[in-house]
């Protein structure tokens, strides 16, 4: 059942909004109506802090930055936290260099600027993004380098991206089709990992009650705020449905049709 404008109430109290982008924010390139206004009242609000999320590594943080300015959103690379983030993270810790990246060109040149040397020969370490650009060749190459056994992480997992037309094959097919072929799946460091909005609240020093996360993915957005503890709400606009919220484990804290009902709410 949607969630009554009396109920969601309590969102007003919130210090720190967590948004996932496609699906959520917008699909495809266009933005929905009313985000910008609900943005803005988060803005001129000195008490409230807004993230954008997302699992999509098919654009690097510097074109997701650009896309957000394309659609009039005045924010800063501050405000994006994106799959790749822990992911990169993670590689320096470990100290890995070589690495064969399947993903965009885009996101190469990110990693690239992070120090990494990208290659499909000799790698220490198979890394999955969100590759639009994937070749069969390059599968090949991948499911060869898992079956000699070296380690293999993911940025995410989603099954599938939302666009204004329909929905296309995301990381998660690919990883899919790869363990179909060796029978390993990747460690992942996006969503629905609770770390990746974790580490944000204790950088602030907020606690989880007081952090509410807005997405349209069950297994991913929602979960993730469940895990981590902190308030969810799921929108109708993107992936899920009603009937797939009665049936999912993951049951949101509110439903609303999309984030736009924010604006009278946050008023």
């Amino acid at each position: 059942m949607i969630s009554t404008s009396s109920a969601l109430s309590v969102l007003k109290e919130k210090k720190v909004f967590f948004f996932d982008l496609d699906g959520t924010m917008y699909l495809g390139d266009k933005l929905f109506e009313g985000v910008l206004d609900v943005i803005n009242i988060l803005k001129e609000k000195p008490d409230k802090k807004f993230f954008f999320f997302s699992n999509n590594s098919s654009k690097s943080t510097q074109d997701y930055l650009k896309k957000l300015h394309r659609l009039n959103l005045d924010v800063s690379v501050d405000n994006i936290i994106l799959s790749q983030h822990p992911t990169i993270h993670y590689l320096h810790n470990e100290g890995y260099k070589d690495i064969f990246l399947m993903g965009t060109t885009s996101l190469k040149k990110e990693f690239e600027a992070e120090g990494f040397h990208l290659t499909e020969e000799d790698p220490e370490i198979l890394v999955l993004a969100f590759d639009q650009e994937l070749t069969y060749e390059r599968l090949v190459k991948a499911a060869y380098h898992l079956q000699d056994g070296i380690p293999y992480i993911a940025t995410h997992l989603d099954n599938r991206c939302p666009t204004e037309r329909g929905y296309i094959p995301d990381a998660g097919g690919f990883a899919a089709l790869l363990e179909k072929t060796t029978g390993r799946m990747p460690r992942v460091f996006g969503k629905p990992n609770k770390e990746m909005l974790l580490f944000k609240l204790e950088e602030l020093n907020i606690s989880p009650q007081n952090a509410v996360m807005f997405g349209d993915r069950l297994y991913t957005d929602i979960k993730m705020g469940l895990t981590a503890g902190i308030t969810t709400c799921c929108v109708l606009s993107g992936e899920t449905s009603l009937d797939m919220i009665q049936k999912s484990e993951n049951k949101p804290d509110f439903i609303i049709k999309g984030v736009w009902i924010l604006k009278d709410i946050l008023k």
